[in-house]
This record gives C-alpha cells, structure tokens and sequence, in this order.
C-alpha cells in the first residue's frame, strides 16, 4: 500500500500550518468514475494504448461531470470540490489536494481546506472494483465518492469522526 500522506509531505508541505500534523489520507474520484474509466479503457483498448487512455478519461469526465450537475451550491457536500482528489485529515484541517488524472497519485495543488470540525464522518462500503466513499459534513449534507481499494480506510473512518 502506497503511502498518500509522504506524496503530501514531499510535494505539498509548504501548505501545511506550523505544528500541523498529517492523520489520514486517501485517494478519491468522482462518483462512478473508476467503473466509467473501466468500462470507456476496456473499449478504447481495441484501439490500443492511445484508445484506452482516452477511453478512460472520457469516462471519468463523464462521471464528473454528473456528479457536478447535482450539486446545489450552498451545503458543503453541494460546493466540494469534484475531481480526481487527493484528501487529508490533519490535526488542525481537512484539506484536499487536485490530481491530474486517476492514475497520477502525486498532489498538484490544494483546491479546498476546511477546518477539521466540517468533517463529521466517513464510512466505506465495499463494491466490486472499489469503494464507495461517503463524506459527511457538519451542515447534515453527505457526498458519496469513489474511493478505490486498498487503501487505509479504517484509519480515515476513524480520523474523520475523532473529535
């Protein structure tokens, strides 16, 4: 298992606050982008490398843009940012990181922080090709993402409902 929090420390450290301490990390896509990127690669790849990479990022263009389209704009789960993310619970914030694409894991830039208190919950259920990522935030809204697999679910379930 990949380790998130040093890909934050090693590009992303000069965002961190002084004494701030990483907890969690995981990796995130919008909803239905991995099985649309599956589905949209699998095809393109009749067409080879160049098929399957522009199959799976009109998948996951597809997935994102939806999801975006329900948005309504005034609750935290309404405004969060959709997109290939990277998130991290400090102990002072919840901070989340852009990623180019759903194969690059590296940070590009932090797109939203939050202080640690928004983040309420987080729970996973298992699918068949991930996880499924629910984010609850302090305003009563929730925000389903995916969430991939194998990576440390439990310790972000916990660092999210710790007070």
């Amino acid at each position: 298992m990949a380790d998130w929090q040093k890909l934050v420390r090693k590009h992303q450290s000069d965002v961190l606050e002084p004494g701030e301490e990483l907890v969690a990390t995981l990796l995130a896509a919008p909803n239905g982008a991995i099985k649309a990127a599956a589905i949209a690669g699998g095809v393109g790849g009749v067409l080879g490398s160049a098929g399957t990479t522009a199959g799976m990022r009109a998948g996951g263009a597809k997935a994102q843009a939806s999801q975006v389209a329900t948005q309504d704009g005034q609750t935290f789960a309404g405004t969060f940012p959709i997109t290939y993310v990277l998130l991290t619970i400090t102990n002072q914030r919840f901070l989340v990181f852009s990623r180019a694409s759903a194969t690059l894991k590296k940070p590009e830039q932090l797109i939203a922080a939050y202080p640690k208190e928004v983040l309420v919950g987080a729970a996973t259920k298992k699918g068949f090709m991930n996880r499924k990522l629910t984010l609850s935030f302090a305003d009563g809204s929730e925000l389903v993402l995916d969430g991939g697999m194998a990576q440390p679910f439990d310790k972000f379930e916990k660092a999210a409902t710790a007070a």
